[in-house]
């Protein structure tokens, strides 16, 4: 053991001294060199070259080749700095016998502190297994760690980021303990929390589509994306490697205090939900932006006017004064920058012209003020324009909410409201205005205004409700316009009166329906609480019905049966057919020519039902008739006569879809958004 340590340090004291006398070389031979630069460039390179040599040669000879199993860093970061110490001496200094002097005792203490560190590893790498591999002497890199990837401070005791890549790249995570990874989902366990920095590395940086180190679809967000649990990360640096390239950017949950995005012009997604510490953040030059979320931060300001194709803001509870649009918002549906009382700009939405498919505006508590102007809304959805606790005192959507068969919300509560302009709005159903400032004869215009609109619950799929209370009460004209209101389906809450709904009144009538077999199970269901009905069957005796709830005979025996559901209000009624499918065992169903609330024909696995009464009068937007016996031409007439309703939005489930002759009838029913099965 003895003789090969000793035989180890005499190959490195040689390497060593050979070494010294290479750097004496190297110096007089670049001594009288006039350019400063070039000689210390030279000098770098002839002497890295030479070290590079002699250690190889020295340690090469003998039986084995022993390559250390311990690196000795103290002496290679000593041999370091003391050959850039060298490589920095300015020639001038050369130039005298001194400068050569100091330089050449330096260079020699270069070699020999090498060469002591190759001895070094050479006592304690005895015994291992010899290697092929030259031994080398190089210079770590200086460069800071964001010049060569992405780094992440983290302060969590694990980290377990998610990358998605395209194609096949080389990635490379080196830790903060000095261990690597190159998974795209690693995870990496500390043991306890602290500060440290990981580095991330990927060739090629364009491979790139996703950096995820925080999200769960908060506010929102979609489901495409992969949740990950907040990862604890308080810095990023060296993001411009991916800026070309990066399409989603999720940090929810973060210590991140900073991001800068700007020409990052491939992005379309940032998620930074509930992000409290992000101050800053820098979008210019965002083109392909679509989706921003930065809702509960500390933002100080939030310029946008860099992303033109911006669809989706969540910026609510942060600190900034305003936000900067710009010219964007042509594909903005949604702007949600609620609970910023702090704001400055108090006029930031007095006109939406620039937001023509808006679909979401939640800005309640946002210090705004004067005149909110909506003159158009998103075309093919419902709408909702929240401006709570505000101090608007003009509210004007004419031009907007024009689709009806959608629905819209708008709610101004605790605004000092002295005018509102709903003409043309179809599309509200429901008005919420409590705290207004509103007088008497402009509460009789609204609720005429809303009365004109023709919405009821006949043709909404939801409540219909208005709140009226504030200053002053409406007038005659006003509380007369309420109650035809009540006949439609709405809910209307004033200062001293309130109206609740009720349907009208077309008196009893009669539906009468068939089945086979010894059983029946029925349901009906109406629009309101008056509405009485009773179930009269083929053997005489009857059943009260009650709203919602299914009602079985029998003892009918065997054979067809003629049955009649006699109701006191026929434009009460909102359901009929079997109770849940197969229990009916209908044969036929017909009289709801006057049935004009009728929403729900239920009459699925009714394998025998081949006969349907008409239904043009009724606004039955579910037509559950899968399963049944109905032909191809019964089933031509019910398009038709869904197409007469002029309901949009419904549904028709059916064994067969017609004849070529109903093709037309199709397709306006899919234009106006029907689903019809094939």
């Amino acid at each position: 053991m003895a003789g090969r340590l000793s035989s180890s340090v005499s190959a490195a004291s040689e390497a060593a001294g050979d070494a010294a006398a290479a750097a004496g070389r190297i110096h007089n031979r670049h001594t009288s060199h006039g350019n400063a630069t070039q000689h210390m460039m030279i000098q770098r390179h002839d002497m890295t070259a030479t070290l590079r040599c002699m250690i190889h040669r020295k340690m090469s000879t003998g039986t084995r080749r022993t390559r250390p199993a311990v690196f000795s860093h103290t002496m290679i970061v000593r041999a370091t700095h003391m050959w850039y110490l060298v490589a920095s001496f300015p020639c001038s200094h050369a130039t005298s016998r001194g400068g050569q002097t100091m330089r050449y005792n330096i260079l020699h203490l270069l070699a020999l502190c090498c060469g002591l560190a190759l001895a070094i590893h050479a006592t304690a790498s005895f015994g291992h297994a010899a290697s092929g591999d030259d031994m080398l002497l190089t210079v770590p890199s200086t460069a800071p760690p964001a010049a060569r990837g992405i780094v992440f401070t983290t302060e969590g005791a694990s980290f377990s980021p998610v990358l998605v890549v395209t194609g096949t790249p080389t990635i490379r995570w080196i830790w903060s303990d000095g261990t690597t990874s190159t998974s795209a989902t690693p995870t990496k366990n500390f043991g306890s929390a602290g500060k440290r920095r990981q580095t991330l590395m990927v060739t090629p940086w364009s491979a790139v589509q996703r950096i995820n180190i925080g999200y769960d679809a908060g506010d929102g967000g979609t489901y495409d994306i992969e949740f990950v649990p907040d990862q604890q990360v308080s810095k990023v640096e060296g993001l411009h490697h991916v800026r070309p390239w990066l399409r989603q950017w999720c940090s929810s949950y973060n210590q991140i205090p900073s991001l800068d995005f700007s020409n990052f012009e491939q992005l379309d997604t940032i998620e930074c939900y509930l992000s409290t510490s992000l101050q800053q953040v820098n979008l210019r030059n965002t083109p392909n932006l679509q989706r921003a979320c930065f809702e509960d931060c500390s933002l100080q300001a939030l310029d946008l006017s860099g992303s033109p194709l911006l669809e989706d803001l969540r910026g609510a509870l942060n600190n900034y004064p305003t936000v900067t649009f710009g010219s964007v918002g042509a594909n903005t549906w949604h702007i949600c920058i609620r609970d910023n009382p702090q704001m400055t700009v108090r006029n930031l939405f007095a006109n939406m012209a620039q937001f023509p498919v808006i679909s979401e505006l939640f800005i309640w508590n946002t210090n705004q003020s004067g005149t909110l102007r909506v003159p158009a809304s998103a075309p093919g959805s419902s709408v909702s324009i929240i401006a709570d606790d505000n101090q608007y005192t003009s509210l004007d959507l004419s031009g907007a909410l024009q689709h009806g068969v959608f629905q819209a919300w708008v709610s101004l509560n605790n605004n000092p409201l002295t005018a509102v302009n709903i003409t043309g709005c179809q599309q509200i159903t429901d008005l919420r205005l409590n705290g207004n400032q509103l007088s008497s004869a402009s509460l009789d215009t609204l609720l005429a205004t809303l009365d004109s609109l023709g919405r009821s619950d006949l043709n909404s799929n939801g409540e219909l409700f208005a709140d009226i209370r504030g200053a002053a009460n409406p007038g005659a004209a006003g509380y007369a316009s309420a109650q035809v209101l009540g006949t439609k389906g709405w809910t209307i809450h004033a200062n001293s009166w309130s109206v609740e709904p009720q349907p009208p009144n077309n008196g009893q009538q009669d539906i009468t329906f068939t089945t086979t077999g010894d059983t029946t199970n029925m349901r009906c269901d109406f629009r309101d609480d008056t509405t009485t009905a009773t179930w009269r069957w083929s053997d005489g005796t009857t059943t009260p019905a009650t709203s919602g709830a299914a009602t079985q005979k029998t003892g009918l025996g065997a054979g067809a049966h003629t049955h009649v559901l006699r109701i006191s209000n026929g434009a009460a009624l909102r359901r009929f057919g079997a109770a849940s499918g197969g229990e009916g065992h209908l044969v036929s169903m017909t009289g709801f020519a006057n049935t004009p609330s009728l929403k729900i024909l239920y009459a699925y696995m009714e394998t025998a039902l081949n006969s349907l009464g008409r239904t043009n009068t009724t606004v039955v937007s579910e037509y559950h008739l899968m399963d049944t016996a109905l032909s191809a031409a019964s089933i031509d007439q019910v398009y038709a006569d869904a197409v007469a309703t002029n309901i949009w939005n419904g549904s028709i489930w059916s064994s067969n879809s017609g004849t070529a002759a109903s093709a037309a009838n199709r397709a306006t029913l899919q234009a106006r958004g029907w689903t019809l099965s094939e």
